[in-house]
């Protein structure tokens, strides 16, 4: 029987986007510094870039996380739901487009971007092991650097957390 490896494609070959407005996991990657075990977000699955984001976290019983919170019942915590949203909101806002000059744009894309105030936030259903946590972002307002936006967590049918986010860039 013959070998029938195939070498993979240099990188700059391979493209991040799996669709228009979408990202897998390398692009997601490319917009975000996080990385394993804190990168929440696996893909973007709708993207406006600057106005609104969707994109699924798949949970699983091998996070780390899930071996003590809790034991008996191992729940995505809610804090790490609300990061994931985080997270989707900065790939929305670091892939809007900019007419700024080249150095401008690249200082811009060079801010990590953090987490500035949670508003409002809800929870409503636990995220078990399994579940698919489908994130939705959509731009509130701006000022200057801060950036308000609307957050939905879901699983299926049914809401597991809603609220707003500040975002500082």
């Amino acid at each position: 029987m013959r070998d029938t490896a195939v070498a993979a494609p240099p990188a700059e070959q391979v493209a991040d986007v799996a669709g228009a407005g979408s990202l897998d996991v390398r692009g997601v990657m490319r917009h975000l510094p996080h990385r394993y075990p804190m990168l929440l977000v696996d893909r973007v699955e709708a993207l406006e870039p600057g106005v609104s984001a969707r994109g699924v976290k798949c949970v699983s019983v091998n996070e780390p996380y899930m071996a003590g919170h809790f034991p008996d019942f191992p729940i995505m915590p809610g804090v790490l739901i609300v990061d994931a949203l985080a997270q989707l909101g900065g790939i929305m806002l670091r892939t809007r487009a900019t007419d700024a000059p080249g150095a401008e744009a690249a200082t811009q894309a060079s801010r990590p971007g953090v987490l500035a105030a949670i508003q409002r936030m809800r929870f409503f259903k636990p995220v078990l092991p399994g579940d698919r946590l489908e994130l939705r972002v959509q731009l509130v307002k701006t000022f200057g650097g801060v950036h308000q936006v609307r957050v939905e967590a879901s699983v299926g049918d049914a809401t597991a957390a809603a609220g707003e986010l500040l975002l500082a860039s």
